[in-house]
């Protein structure tokens, strides 16, 4: 079994793992990427958010980097899984609106596509044609993996296209062009002091317009998606550097000592000190934040 990384490379932010998971084995996280799951074997639940979904092979899962999550089996019972992450830089240049199945809350909401839809078996072979690709790392197999990744997101977006009304996907749309830009803007400043005004000046809407935008669009507002990202990168500092506390909070955005405590605990469930602590002996998903 590989080892995953801290963090995904910022060159070819692409990777995968295969994960053996028994029942009540994972804790609850999520990623500062996006992610793709596709179970191999065995039955379980997986729980998105509020949500909890029965699992069985060929179910496929997309989840975004704001979606708390845990893959889990039923007692006595192993699961496999194959999980595909990636930045969404890598298509932003190329097709934003690949990234609708992960940004938008129409589609957000349906996590879940049954492995029995055609659609599942056809993602399903891309993903395995991807984990391949990235273990065995043969000349051109960025090229494979990229390919591969971005038939993948096209198909989620014409399945859950053909799940809305022409102005429902109008609609949907829309929001996604306007809130794509502001979601950006947050990934490259949320270590540094930014407010809704900043936003809302960088895409010219009004702070409102703004706030509703991203309620309407992926379901969290602002300060709960820019806490979410301060958080995964306490996250990342707690675990793959030595920084006291008072470093890892100034270098992750928070204001203060008490709001981050107070948010850490919120999200993870535990203190700052009790996460970098337990973390080598917590589920191993934990490994890969």
């Amino acid at each position: 079994m590989r080892k995953e990384k801290m963090d995904l490379d910022q060159v070819f932010p692409v990777d995968m793992a295969i994960r053996s998971i028994r029942a009540n084995t994972v804790t609850q996280h999520w990623h500062p990427f996006l992610e793709l799951g596709l179970c191999l074997s065995g039955e379980g639940w997986f729980h998105i958010v509020d949500r909890t979904y029965a699992v069985r092979p060929g179910d496929v899962f997309v989840v975004n980097q704001a979606q708390p999550h845990i893959a889990n089996c039923d007692p006595g019972k192993i699961c496999q899984f194959l999980f595909i992450y990636f930045r969404p830089s890598i298509l932003e240049t190329s097709e934003p609106e690949l990234l609708l199945p992960f940004n938008s809350k129409p589609f957000v909401i349906r996590n879940q596509i049954s492995g029995e839809l055609p659609i599942a078996r056809d993602i399903g072979r891309l993903m395995s044609t991807m984990s391949e690709e990235l273990e065995q790392k043969q000349i051109g197999y960025r090229s494979h993996v990229i390919g591969a990744l971005m038939q993948s997101c096209a198909l989620l977006v014409r399945y859950y296209r053909s799940l809305l009304s022409e102005q429902e996907w109008n609609v949907t749309q829309t929001s996604f062009n306007r809130i794509f830009p502001a979601l950006q803007f947050i990934r490259e400043h949320y270590t540094e002091t930014i407010h809704l005004e900043d936003v809302a000046s960088h895409i010219s809407l009004s702070p409102s317009r703004t706030y509703h935008l991203f309620k309407e669009s992926i379901g969290d507002g602002f300060k709960e998606y820019l806490i979410k990202m301060r958080v995964k990168e306490a996250q990342r500092l707690l675990i793959g550097s030595e920084l006291p506390i008072t470093d890892v909070f100034l270098q992750s955005g928070f204001p203060n000592h008490a709001s981050f405590y107070r948010s850490f605990q919120q999200l993870v469930k535990m203190t700052p000190r009790q996460y970098r602590a337990s973390v080598g002996t917590t589920a191993d998903f934990m490994n890969f934040p």
